[in-house]
């Protein structure tokens, strides 16, 4: 049931300037594909492209109602940004509210409020009707998530331990913890130099992680050859902007 207010959302931060224009055009069927190009313009100025597509079936459905049944002369159109949601008003002075219907399936019109009803997070109109509403909630930005990406290998490629680190630190104690692993699984008279970059080789590839740079370590114990591998990435989130486990931010730093 759409609603005759539109209250801001609650738990989005306001940006600090509200975005938006206000056109005026006579009633003619082209102004709705010049309309649609005019408010994909500023969508994508305003940072919000990704709402292009629902915002011009929107107005597509909203303007054409205007031209067929408006009853003034020119129809009145914004678009406006605010509050995490983009807001399409348009006014055609025509009394009363729009009906969604639900033609039947050999009809080929009748089915505009019905689009807009489900494409919209919300409708309505203002309190004598002349101006119908719709509102489109904007998605969070996507935020690539720096990091690193860590690997042990045999000499031979294949894959040992692989992790994702969000610090130069926190990769090289995966490394040292991994490192410890290989230790106690071979042979105890080929592991000096394990322990020798335990104890203080460490120290060059972190500051080369630090300063963005990749490092690779080879590593010989006699007949066991293996490679550390360790570059900055950036770690974009896939499944609900849940960061990879590894990510978290609440986790301490190694020292």
């Amino acid at each position: 049931m759409p609603s005759q207010a539109n209250p801001p959302k609650r738990g989005v931060s306001p940006k600090a300037d509200r975005e938006g224009f206000v056109v005026s055009c006579t009633r003619a069927p082209q102004r709705v594909g010049q309309l649609r190009r005019i408010s994909a313009a500023h969508l994508r100025l305003w940072g919000i492209g990704s709402c292009i597509d629902t915002a011009n079936l929107l107005i597509s459905e909203l303007v054409t109602n205007a031209i067929r049944y408006g009853e003034t002369e020119d129809v009145s159109f914004s678009v406006s940004y605010w509050r995490g949601e983009v807001r399409i008003e348009v006014a055609d002075g025509t009394p009363g509210r729009p009906q969604v219907k639900r033609p039947a399936a050999d009809e080929e019109s009748g089915r505009g409020m019905l689009i807009v009803e489900a494409l919209a997070e919300d409708w309505g109109t203002s309190e004598d009707g002349t101006l119908t509403w719709c509102t489109i909630a904007v998605p969070e930005p996507v935020v690539p998530k720096s990091g690193f990406w860590c690997e042990w290998r045999q000499e031979d490629g294949k894959q040992l331990a692989l992790a994702a680190m969000p610090t130069p630190d926190r990769a090289i104690r995966w490394a040292r913890i991994q490192m410890r692993i290989i230790a106690s699984a071979i042979d105890a008279s080929v592991v000096g130099y394990i322990w020798d970059w335990l104890s203080d080789g460490w120290r060059e590839p972190a500051e080369d992680l630090k300063n963005g740079e990749e490092f690779t370590l080879p590593l010989s114990a006699g007949p066991y050859k293996f490679v550390w591998h360790a570059r900055p990435v950036r770690f974009v989130p896939v499944v609900g902007g849940t960061p990879l486990p590894h990510l978290r931010e609440e986790e301490p730093e190694w020292d």
